[in-house]
């Protein structure tokens, strides 16, 4: 059975179409679904103590997704806040005011505490690590690349910053990256980018128009899989999830030929793009919500 960790962020979504608050954040999301797909998942992060942080945790532990080494904190959990509109995730909510400084710093926490050697080791017991550019662990990366598991990293659109690219890819076996702000000449040359940086599997979501995958000898696109969405929170993260599932379980990238390879890449495109449609009939990202009383 794989073993899949999320190393990283735990929020809370606030929906406030219907004033339910669901589990999330990216690196908590990949290892829930990686769960709910049958592989064991950890996940290693900062939850608050308040009484979303308390949901998040239960759920957590409801669900037997391993948070033994993540770090429970005197602060509000972190949330943000969304509606549906039309089975569509939009963020942003009715209240104007910013988001709390509270839950603004227990986003940095996990760098704070950092990694111990019980860490390391814990970590080392799972064949696939996922991380994000929202987890502020990228000074681990080398120290991770080194634990031998593979590693995959989502860079939202961070990968179009000058440099930030070439400070990670180097290290991580699966690249992951928004494609929203590109063309289709600049979402390809970014692919190759990150190949040529040291990623040997590079892909790019675009939304509605699926996926694109490099690995060095050919491009592979997949369409999402069409569904009447109920909210599209998460989905994503399910895709990634899937993905990892599927081939890491498969052993992709220790495919012999480049006839196998092929075939376990498109085998977990397809995989990842109907769990990321099941996803969608979901509330939230993975269900799970409490209610909230007001939108504060």
């Amino acid at each position: 059975m794989v073993r899949i960790i999320g190393i990283g962020d735990a929020k809370m979504d606030k929906n406030i179409t219907d004033m339910i608050a669901y589990p999330g954040g990216q690196a908590m999301n990949i290892a829930v679904n990686a769960k709910l797909q049958g592989a064991q998942a950890g996940f290693i992060g900062c939850i608050g103590d308040d009484v979303l942080g308390q949901h998040l945790a239960k759920t957590l532990d409801e669900l037997g997704v391993d948070r033994s080494h993540s770090h429970i904190v005197h602060a509000d959990n972190a949330a943000t806040k969304y509606q549906v509109i039309d089975g569509e995730r939009v963020w942003g909510g009715t209240n104007p005011r910013p988001i709390s400084p509270l839950q603004m710093a227990i986003r940095f926490m996990l760098p704070f505490y950092g990694l111990s050697e019980e860490d390391m080791a814990y970590i080392k017991t799972f064949d696939a690590a996922h991380l994000c550019n929202t987890a502020h662990m990228d000074e681990y990366l080398p120290q991770l690349k080194a634990a031998g598991m593979v590693l995959s990293y989502d860079y939202s659109n961070d990968h179009l910053k000058p440099g930030f690219m070439e400070n990670v890819a180097p290290y991580v076996d699966i690249s992951l990256f928004s494609a929203s702000k590109m063309t289709e000449t600049q979402m390809m040359e970014g692919l190759v980018k990150a190949h040529t940086l040291g990623t040997r599997i590079a892909i790019a979501t675009k939304g509605d128009e699926g996926a694109t995958l490099y690995d060095g000898n050919r491009f592979y696109t997949q369409k999402p899989d069409l569904c009447d969405a109920v909210d599209t929170m998460g989905a994503g993260d399910a895709f990634i999830s899937a993905f990892l599932v599927d081939f890491v379980g498969s052993q992709g990238l220790q495919a012999r030929t480049e006839q196998q390879r092929e075939e376990k890449i498109r085998h977990a495109l397809a995989y990842a793009s109907s769990w990321a449609a099941k996803a969608c009939m979901t509330p939230g990202a993975f269900g799970h919500g409490c209610k909230i009383d007001k939108e504060d």
